[in-house]
């Protein structure tokens, strides 16, 4: 059973599986996004005290940057999970495990460094659960930095408490490098 504990910080719920932080402002949520490597999408009057102090340009820009685009899919669950398990041997009473198979593909200009730590389960109660703890014998997701224009797929395995009801499987993506040659 996952224990919550109270933080110093009003923000950030910690338990033993993960700390969770709750977003407090716009601008917090659109480097949110755009750190997963979401886009956000800007809309007349929806941030009218930021508008007003962000000053248009004036011709050409020196140049631009993008986001990066990177795409995280799930292609399939098996709940529980009836294989094999190579690590641990045995599963503890209370959990079950549950595995998806997984792709990541990198179709920016810059290399996409994760680890299958940064891919979570959450539960319909907020609580994220990190994979990497169990391990089966089909082909499984390798932690690496994958190059532009690769794709990767593979099986990932997570323990989760018998009675959790499953909400969704998150990407948490690395910071991106936005550059512009001079």
């Amino acid at each position: 059973m996952t224990q919550s504990t109270e933080s110093p910080d009003p923000d950030q719920r910690r338990t033993d599986q993960v700390t969770t932080r709750t977003l407090r402002s716009r601008r917090s949520a659109i480097v949110a996004l755009g750190a997963a490597g979401l886009a956000a999408v800007w809309a007349p009057g929806v941030f009218a005290s930021q508008d007003a102090a962000t000053p248009a340009p004036d011709g050409d820009t020196l140049g631009e940057a993008s986001m990066p685009d990177w795409r995280f899919a799930a292609i399939n669950l098996r709940d529980p999970y009836e294989g094999t398990l190579t690590k641990p041997t045995g599963v503890s009473a209370g959990i079950r495990v549950v595995a998806f198979e997984v792709s990541l593909a990198n179709q920016s200009d810059q290399p996409l460094e994760f680890s299958i730590a940064n891919i979570r389960l959450r539960d319909s109660d907020g609580v994220e659960y990190r994979a990497g703890d169990y391990l089966g014998t089909d082909p499984r997701l390798v932690s690496q930095n994958l190059p532009n224009g690769e794709i990767t797929r593979g099986w990932i395995w997570f323990g989760v408490p018998e009675e959790t009801s499953l909400a969704s499987i998150v990407f948490v993506a690395p910071p991106p490098t936005l550059r512009i040659a001079l």
